[in-house]
């Protein structure tokens, strides 16, 4: 910082920096600004701000909109798992008494197979016994035909 930019008339510049006091007196003086140029910039400036708070209140509105509908499926949620544990427990207590009752369970069906079978030998012999009786009564039916026959023939 020992040149300055500005143009010197061949002089040297003392290289000590300049005191305060003395950079005000040798600067030189400031542009005025337009009335309406202040205005755009306070204008921009607001205009500025007001987008940054509402792009924080969107930002707070939206963040408190989907925390309520976390919040609400979170309690949804807890009150499923709580009825899915309750569920849970009464169906493993349901399994411990079919678990007990199983032989009883398997003993009925063992006596309904029986009963089934039961029934369709009994069908079975009844058809059995309808056909030799069918087949008896043809050939006696047979045999006195035939013992007419001779007797007529006789």
């Amino acid at each position: 910082m020992g040149k300055s930019k500005s143009k010197s008339n061949g002089k040297d510049l003392p290289s000590d920096p300049p005191s305060p006091l003395s950079d005000k007196d040798t600067s030189p003086p400031r542009p005025g600004t337009s009335g309406t140029e202040n205005l755009l910039m306070t204008t921009r400036k607001e205009a500025s701000e007001q987008y940054l708070k509402a792009q924080r209140a969107e930002r707070a509105y939206r963040s408190k909109k989907h925390a309520t509908l976390a919040r609400a499926n979170y309690n949804e949620a807890k009150a499923h798992f709580r009825d899915a544990v309750s569920h849970f427990r009464l169906g493993v207590k349901g399994m411990f008494s079919v678990t007990k009752a199983a032989p009883y369970m398997l003993g009925e069906k063992r006596e309904q197979r029986r009963r089934k079978a039961e029934s369709k030998k009994r069908e079975r012999t009844l058809e059995r016994k309808k056909r030799l009786e069918e087949a008896l009564a043809k050939g006696q039916a047979d045999e006195e035909s035939e013992e007419k026959q001779d007797k007529s023939s006789e």
